[in-house]
C-alpha cells in the first residue's frame, strides 16, 4: 500500500493561524456591508491557503533546498512575463490573468529571495563574506528591478528587505549594516526628486500631515483614525463598526480593515490581535532556533521577520504612525494572492523547523 507524506504541523502556530482566520472572516464579512459574494469569496480563499499549507508542511525538508534556485528562477520568468504581457490596473501592471483569477507574481518573492539567498549561504559552508553579499544583492536585484518597472516602489524595497533579513541571521557585520543605512538615508533626497511618482510623495506628506487635505489625500487615513478611536476601551460589538461598512474608509476589507476590527473590538481586542501576531512571530523564530540546519534557520528567521514587518507596516499606516503603503495584513486583508502565499509560507516554515535536517551534498 502507497504511503503518502504526512504533514509536519506544529500545533500552536497552526492554531494561532487558524484564530487569525476566524477573526478575519468575521471582520471581512462586517467590513464588506454584509456582502456574500466578498466572503464567500474570502473563506474559499482561506481554504486553498490551508490546504497549501498542509501540502507544503508535507513536503520534505531537503527538497526546499535542492530547488529553492529553480523556484527562484521560475519567479523570475513570471515577473518578466507580467512586464511584457501583464494586466493592468490603475495605472500598475502587476497581475498575470491566467484564466478566471488574477495572479500577482511579486508576492512569490516574499518565498523566493529568502530561499534564493539561504540556499547561497549555506551551499557555500563558510562565513558570511563580501562576495556572498555581493552574489546576495545581485540575486535580489534582478526581481526588485521588475517589481520596480511595474511600477511598485513599495513592493521593490520590501524584496530588499527579505534578503537583509537573511543576511542579517547569516551575521553580516554591523559596519555593513551602517554603511548601507548612511547610503540609503543619503539616496532619499534623489528618491524624491527623480525616483518617487507623484502619488508617493502625496503619500508621505499626507502621513506627515493629513489634515492639509482632508477630503483628498489625506480622507482615508483620518476616518481610519476616526474608527479606531471610536471604538473605544471595549469595542461597539461584531457587525457594528460604522466607518468600514457605511462606506466612509475606502478598501474597509483589505489594506484597511484593521481599522473595522479596532473599531468593533476597541483597544483589548485590539491588543489581543497584535499580541497573537507577536506570538506567531516569536514562535516561528524559538522553533527555527531547534533546527540544526543552516539552510532552515536563515530561511525561517527571515520569514519570521517578513511576517512581523508586514504586520508592523499595516497597523503602522492605518493608525496614523507609517505613511500608507500596500501592506496587507497577514492572514486577515481580503485579498487571494497574498492569503495563499501566506499559506504556502507557512506550511514551509512548518516542514523546516519540525523536520530533521537533512544532509545534501554540495555540487562541485
Amino acid at each position: 500500500m502507497k504511503k503518502y507524506p504526512i504533514p509536519q504541523l506544529d500545533l500552536p502556530l497552526l492554531l494561532a493561524v487558524l484564530m487569525l482566520m476566524l477573526l478575519s472572516s468575521m471582520t471581512v464579512w462586517s467590513a464588506s456591508g454584509f456582502s456574500e459574494t466578498v466572503i464567500t469569496k474570502h473563506l474559499i480563499r482561506c481554504m486553498i491557503a490551508l490546504s497549501c499549507l498542509f501540502v507544503m508542511a508535507a513536503v520534505p525538508p531537503h527538497l526546499y533546498l535542492r530547488f529553492s534556485p529553480h523556484l527562484y528562477l521560475l519567479t523570475v520568468l513570471l515577473l518578466l512575463a507580467v512586464a511584457l504581457v501583464g494586466d493592468s490596473t490603475n495605472g500598475s501592471q502587476r497581475w498575470l490573468k491566467l484564466g478566471f483569477i488574477r495572479f500577482q507574481p511579486s508576492e512569490l518573492v516574499k518565498i523566493a529571495i529568502p530561499m534564493v539567498i539561504a540556499w547561497l549561504i549555506h551551499i557555500s559552508g563558510e562565513a558570511l563574506d563580501l562576495r556572498k553579499i555581493l552574489y546576495a544583492l545581485l540575486l535580489a536585484a534582478i526581481p526588485t528591478f521588475l517589481i520596480f518597472i511595474q511600477p511598485d516602489l513599495d513592493g521593490a524595497l520590501f524584496a530588499l528587505i527579505y534578503m537583509f533579513f537573511v543576511l542579517y541571521f547569516a551575521g553580516i557585520s554591523w559596519k555593513i549594516i551602517g554603511s548601507i543605512a548612511a547610503i540609503v538615508a543619503t539616496l532619499i533626497p534623489l528618491m524624491w526628486f527623480f525616483i518617487m511618482e507623484v502619488y508617493q510623495k502625496k503619500r508621505v506628506l499626507q502621513f506627515l500631515n493629513p489634515e492639509s487635505d482632508p477630503w483628498g489625500a489625506g480622507y482615508q487615513i483620518i476616518q481610519s483614525l476616526i474608527a479606531i478611536g471610536s471604538g473605544g476601551m471595549r469595542g461597539k460589538g461584531w457587525t457594528n463598526a460604522n466607518q468600514g461598512p457605511l462606506g466612509f474608509i475606502p478598501e474597509s476589507q483589505t489594506d484597511f480593515i484593521f481599522s473595522t476590527y479596532a473599531e468593533e473590538w476597541g483597544f483589548i481586542g485590539s491588543v489581543f490581535l497584535l499580541a497573537l501576531y507577536l506570538f506567531i512571530t516569536l514562535r516561528i523564530l524559538w522553533i527555527s532556533c531547534q533546527s540544526e540546519q543552516l539552510y532552515n534557520r536563515l530561511l525561517c528567521g527571515s520569514l519570521a521577520l517578513s511576517f512581523f514587518l508586514y504586520t508592523f507596516i499595516n497597523t503602522g499606516m492605518v493608525s496614523g504612525l507609517l505613511p500608507v503603503m500596500g501592506s496587507p495584513l497577514p492572514f486577515f486583508s481580503y485579498g487571494g494572492t497574498a492569503m495563499i502565499t501566506q499559506g504556502l509560507t507557512f506550511g514551509i516554515i512548518m516542514a523546516l523547523c519540525r523536520s530533521r535536517p537533512h544532509r545534501i551534498k554540495k555540487s562541485g
